[in-house]
């Protein structure tokens, strides 16, 4: 039996995961989807989540995979260009890993997974849709889901079901959690541009002008772009 079920298979979910089974607990780790190659908005790795992974020992394998590293992030303003990478970065991050770095989430979380994989206590699937829960006596005991393979109905019986399914989390619907918005009343339009040769090697940046803001990142073959709007502000 599956002592713990975990709806969700992001970087909170695979971590979760791996960290249960090294200690010997039986998990099991549900993906809605049939794979990991999807397009994310956020494909940064944080100092933070460097240091996590160092605690894991999985940090030298992480910065073996083919990443950017972001070492400073330009104000572009109207007035000039505020620059941050001519001070000594241990003053401003006090960490280790002082820079960030740019990796598709899906490479990341193959490296959590396939670490988990060593462990007998671990299982995997993927394209498991969870439809509903199962309950008893007013407990949540596991999740019953349909999988996109055979399109069959199956149960995961469990001690303990883990919501790891992101902002619009399907157990939190089904467990009839209230959601808390805390997000700033601004909405953000990403695209990508291609990335030539003959582009200004600086253009990365922040972008400020008349109460407007947009992000620059450098992502080698292409330029990723959030151009910041008010709330509701998209199409007007």
């Amino acid at each position: 039996m599956t002592q713990c079920c975990i709806v969700g298979a992001g970087p909170a979910g695979a971590v979760l995961a791996l960290l249960l089974a090294r200690q010997g607990v039986a998990v099991t780790l549900l993906e809605a989807h049939l794979d990991l190659e999807r397009d994310f908005r956020g494909d940064t790795v944080h100092p933070s989540t460097l240091e996590l992974m160092e605690s894991l020992g999985l940090v030298d394998r992480l910065l073996a995979i083919p990443h950017i590293k972001i070492s400073d992030m330009p104000m572009h303003t109207r007035a000039g260009t505020v620059t941050f990478g001519g001070y000594p970065r241990t003053r401003l991050i006090k960490s280790r890993y002082p820079n960030a770095m740019l990796l598709p989430q899906a490479r990341f979380l193959e490296l959590l997974t396939s670490e988990a994989r060593r462990y007998p206590s671990f299982r995997m699937v993927m394209g498991a849709r969870v439809e509903s829960l199962i309950e008893d006596a007013g407990f949540t005991r596991g999740v019953r889901y349909r999988s996109q393979t055979d399109g069959c109905l199956h149960e995961i019986p469990a001690d303990l079901t883990v919501a790891a399914d992101g902002r619009f989390s399907k157990i939190r619907q089904l467990v009839g959690f209230k959601r808390v918005g805390v997000a700033q009343p601004i909405d953000c339009l990403w695209f990508r541009l291609p990335h030539f040769p003959t582009d200004a090697p600086d253009v990365a940046g922040v972008y400020l002008a008349r109460g407007r803001v947009i992000v620059v990142f450098d992502r080698g073959p292409e330029w990723q772009a959030s151009y910041w709007l008010p709330k509701g502000g998209y199409g007007v």
